[in-house]
């Protein structure tokens, strides 16, 4: 009981910080002071910010990371874990798809345009801040789910749409400039692959560590519940 409450106010705190600090920055594209102008690699300001993978996976995660807030709550007040699958499930999304956003900036974005660019204002929090709140939780904080191989494919489902999206606005009508740098000496057809294979290899290791510790939980409240003393060497 104790273990739940504790793990849940955790797990409170960073969903509701995800949220905020999410909020605040997509609010800094829309201020009145600088309408029309962006931040490090994101140089479009009002709407033309959602065009960008980083804004809208931070958002994702964000609605996300506040629907899981009455379940912290509930599970603070009974003292067991109360998110259900759906949310977890929810929750795996939006967490891979800001993973993704951090680990393109780290690998890709970063050493091709410039980390100070990078990590410059707002950027520093939907780049990096956002996504580790994101993947700590939900890896050590949120039990409640031990996510199979087939639920694992869900993940794809944001990358897939944005990436099409993309493809579209930049390839075929060409209304969008290539920000990301993904169709440098048209090969966007192999860009447009490796990024979901990415992404799953990616949904692959938070798996791994989400039902390493889920696991664990599990293993520790069957002993309680048959009253046996679990020893931690």
């Amino acid at each position: 009981m104790k273990n739940a409450r504790s793990r849940n106010v955790v797990s409170l705190a960073m969903n509701l910080s995800s949220f905020v600090l999410t909020l605040i920055s997509i609010l800094w594209f829309f201020r009145p002071a600088g309408a029309g102008a962006g931040v490090g690699n994101m140089s479009s300001g009002g709407t033309g910010c959602f065009r960008f993978f980083t804004n809208d996976s931070n958002i994702l995660s964000a609605l996300i990371s506040l629907a899981v807030v009455p379940f912290n709550i509930k599970s603070i007040i009974s003292g067991k874990d109360e998110i259900p699958d759906l949310i977890m499930t929810l929750k795996m999304i939006g967490t891979a798809a800001v993973t993704l956003t951090m680990t393109v900036v780290l690998v890709f974005l970063g050493p091709t345009q410039g980390f100070a660019k990078m990590y410059s204002g707002v950027c520093f929090e939907l780049h990096l801040i956002c996504p580790l709140l994101a993947i700590i939780s939900f890896c050590f904080f949120e039990r409640g789910l031990f996510i199979t191989k087939k639920r694992l494919l869900w993940v794809l489902l944001p990358t897939f749409i944005y990436g099409t999206v993309y493809l579209i606005n930049v390839v075929f009508i060409q209304t969008w400039k290539d920000f990301y740098g993904f169709n440098i000496g048209g090969f966007w057809y192999i860009s447009y692959f490796v990024i979901h294979i990415v992404t799953f290899l990616i949904a692959l290791v938070l798996r791994s560590v989400h039902n390493a510790f889920d696991r664990k939980t599990s293993v520790s409240s069957a002993a309680d519940r048959k009253g046996c003393t679990v020893s931690v060497p």
